[in-house]
């Protein structure tokens, strides 16, 4: 606003008072110069030349003799004649020849006089009138009289001077309108006294020719003695008047082909050329220039508002151009302005903003720098004493800062990205602005593609452990309260998942947006959940077989009849191998889900082989026998031998036990879309399919009830699943009630350079 009041009131006053005349002046003539038309052939100059002077001497010459020339032009019928003479009064000396000059006015039809204007005073003019004869034979008069700069140069004219009820038109705007047929009005007999101040009004600019030729101009004494072509002055415009220098009639000028001084017949030629050929170039008004100066001015300004500084130099220097360009074309609409006020503005326009923002931009650094510093825990430096000037110092102490916030934000990014859990930041409306490595593989996006994700969406399937309802539901983090959402919550992968988003603020305590981050607690659900298994174990089925002991014990001592020593005996060791089928097995299940991997190479065909062999003893005692079916003559795989063999030992005797008596139990090896795969195929009562779901749960036993001599704790199936999870496999099962039952154990295939790369090590 300062900039702007200064600038325009600045140019304001430049405008109306225009204390810049030699550089409005020299626009203006550059103006003129740059459309300069060619010079008409519609004008001809009978020039009183220094060869006319050594003919007939120096004037004035008896008016006979302009008479003669009158009717020497008038028989080629010459649109008008306009005698730029000294005509002034009658001819005391040769009385009758005023009247031979107005015959020979009338005799011709159209003859223009001029009025001298005469300086009596300073501030004093004087009508120079021709004589009354003269003047009533004239087709009209014009006034003579030439506006001059205070350089001294003819670059405007008055197209009406003269006091008040006795205006006379211009010269050369009489000689046009002579042409047309529109009489100047004789002006009427003049009082002693002049009546008033002196008038002027519609000021009009010369519009000087330009070109190799200048109008056509003859001898005054060659008409005389009618050495001119015949057709010279048909159809012409033909202006008399003096051209030599010697007469002093020459004026200086601002034309581009005539340097120095110039005839005012010459001038009153390019006047008239300009009015016969609509061409007239009015000079502007005060109130005219001040709009065309600030205009300009203005557009400049309200481009500084918006536009960057590259832009503004642009637009000023499109003002500019468009300023002096609209002002080169001021001829072809007809006003001259004065444009030094609005150049001046718009030059200092672009120096003048740019002190003030740089004086801005360093009292902006100084206090962002200090600011930035106190934020990051440092104490602003003093200005260090390097060469250069004052703001190269404060770019040093400000670079000094960025680093420092730099350094801060490269560790607050490093220290996101490497948080073991998913961690996001977002918006004001909850779409992602950072995320960490954990969250690019949550959700497995590239980070373009998640960077600027709606969280909403991306938490969609996120829902709480508790009810159900989604945690982060459609603009939970768009509204206008911002509470922190916390809670656990299980995605559509199972996952138990901790979901805390919590608001953060900028430096001005004004909400900057939300942190979000879910952190991956299956592992620590899952460990609790064997913790509780383990303690229902030990609270209930590690139990039950001492506390059955206890009881036979017991009934043993208070009724020694009750069971014989033989019954007592079987009961007490049934119960114990119970109670140490159900520790190891526990045992077992607990070291193949936590015990260290031991890969090798082994071949699955002849670890089958092992474990029936160690099932023979079962097999017989159950009257089942065992067979390998189908099997590749090789098998290779990447396992744990005895986490592997526990869980075929496992299948096996999972069948045996509910094989019946005389069945086969076949076995077979083979393979699927780069998997082997170890089936089991036994006889038994089947498993129904409602049932199935139930396998591997811990201490299910389907069989139970119809098959209570079957013993078990409900654990071999879990041991299976957990060792081939451990070797990236999986348990498939095929069975149905009465169809007996197929348990497939599926193993991937390893390649040529995992065995390799096994050996090796």
């Amino acid at each position: 606003m300062l900039l702007a009041g200064g600038l325009l009131s600045l140019v304001t006053l430049l405008s109306l008072t225009q204390p810049l005349p030699r550089l409005d002046q020299l626009l203006q003539d550059s103006a003129r110069a740059a459309l300069a038309p060619p010079p008409s052939d519609d004008i001809v100059i009978v020039a009183i030349d220094e060869t006319s002077l050594a003919a007939l001497g120096r004037p004035p010459w008896r008016r006979a003799v302009h008479a003669e020339l009158v009717r020497r032009i008038a028989a080629q019928s010459p649109r008008c004649i306009g005698l730029r003479l000294e005509l002034s009064g009658p001819d005391a000396d040769h009385p009758g020849d005023d009247a031979v000059l107005a015959r020979a006015m009338r005799d011709s039809g159209c003859v223009v006089l001029p009025m001298a204007v005469r300086a009596l005073a300073p501030q004093q003019l004087q009508e120079g009138l021709p004589a009354p004869i003269l003047a009533a034979a004239a087709a009209g008069i014009g006034h003579t009289h030439l506006a001059f700069d205070q350089d001294g140069v003819a670059r405007s004219v008055y197209l009406h001077e003269g006091f008040a009820g006795r205006m006379v038109p211009h010269f050369a705007l009489a000689l046009r309108d002579a042409a047309a047929g529109h009489a100047t009005p004789a002006l009427p007999p003049r009082d002693a006294s002049p009546p008033g101040p002196w008038l002027r009004r519609d000021q009009q600019a010369i519009l000087f020719t330009r070109g190799p030729e200048r109008f056509r101009t003859v001898s005054y004494v060659d008409v005389l003695d009618g050495r001119v072509p015949s057709d010279v002055f048909r159809d012409r415009y033909v202006l008399v008047g003096p051209t030599a220098p010697s007469l002093g009639d020459v004026h200086a000028n601002t034309s581009p082909d005539v340097p120095g001084l110039m005839p005012g017949v010459e001038i009153f030629a390019n006047v008239l050329q300009s009015l016969t050929e609509g061409r007239p170039v009015v000079i502007a008004t005060p109130w005219q220039d001040l709009l065309f100066n600030v205009v300009p001015l203005i557009v400049a300004l309200l481009g500084v508002l918006w536009l960057r500084p590259v832009a503004v130099v642009g637009l000023i220097g499109a003002m500019l151009a468009l300023q002096l360009g609209i002002h080169l074309g001021r001829p072809a609409i007809g006003v001259l302005f004065a444009p030094a006020a609005g150049v001046t503005g718009l030059l200092l326009l672009y120096p003048l903003w740019s002190l003030m923002r740089l004086s801005a931009t360093v009292r902006y650094l100084r206090r962002g720098s200090t600011e930035v510093l106190r934020d990051v825990g440092r104490r602003p430096p003093a200005l260090p004493r390097l060469p250069g000037d004052f703001l190269d110092r404060q770019m040093e102490a400000a670079r000094a800062a960025v680093d420092s916030m730099r350094d801060m934000h490269r560790f607050v990014r490093d220290g996101i990205d490497h948080l073991p859990d998913a961690t996001m930041t977002l918006d004001t409306r909850g779409r992602v602005v950072l995320a960490n490595a954990a969250a690019l593989g949550y959700w497995g996006l590239g980070a373009p593609a998640l960077v600027g994700a709606d969280a909403h969406a991306l938490a969609a399937g996120i829902r709480r452990s508790t009810t159900g309802a989604p945690m982060l539901p459609p603009g939970a983090l768009g509204g206008n309260g911002l509470q922190p959402i916390l809670g656990e919550g299980i995605d559509l992968q199972g996952r138990s998942l901790l979901l805390r988003c919590v608001p953060f603020f900028n430096a001005d305590n004004a909400h900057a947006g939300w942190m979000m981050s879910l952190v991956d607690i299956s592992e620590m659900r899952r460990a609790q959940g064997q913790r509780d298994e383990a303690l229902r174990f030990i609270s209930h089925d590690a139990r039950e077989p001492a506390a059955a002991i206890l009881t036979l014990l017991e009934l043993a001592r208070q009724r020694p009849d009750a069971l014989s020593r033989e019954a007592l005996l079987a009961n007490i060791e049934r119960k114990a191998r119970c109670a140490l089928e159900l520790a190891d097995d526990f045992v077992s299940l607990a070291r193949a889900e936590a015990e260290r991997f031991r890969p090798e190479v082994l071949d699955l065909v002849a670890l089958v082989h092992h474990a029936i062999d160690d099932a023979w003893a079962l097999a017989r005692q159950r009257q089942v026998r065992v067979t390998l079916a189908a099997s590749p003559d090789e098998a290779p795989c990447i396992a744990d031998r005895m986490l592997l063999g526990r869980a075929l030992a496992n299948v096996l005797g999972n069948a045996l036990k509910f094989s019946p008596p005389g069945a086969d139990l076949a076995c077979s090896v083979g393979e699927r879309d780069g998997h082997w795969l170890v089936s089991v195929r036994d006889r038994g009562p089947g498993i129904p399919v409602a049932l199935q779901s139930k396998l591997f749960q811990p201490f299910q036993r389907l069989h139970e009830t119809e098959r209570p001599e079957v013993h078990g704790v409900g654990l071999g199936l879990l041991l299976v699943r957990a060792v081939m999870q451990r070797h990236g496999g999986r348990v498939e099962i095929d069975s149905a009630e009465g169809a007996g039952c197929t348990v497939t154990l599926v193993l991937p295939q390893p390649t040529a350079a995992e065995r390799e790369a096994l050996a090796s090590e």
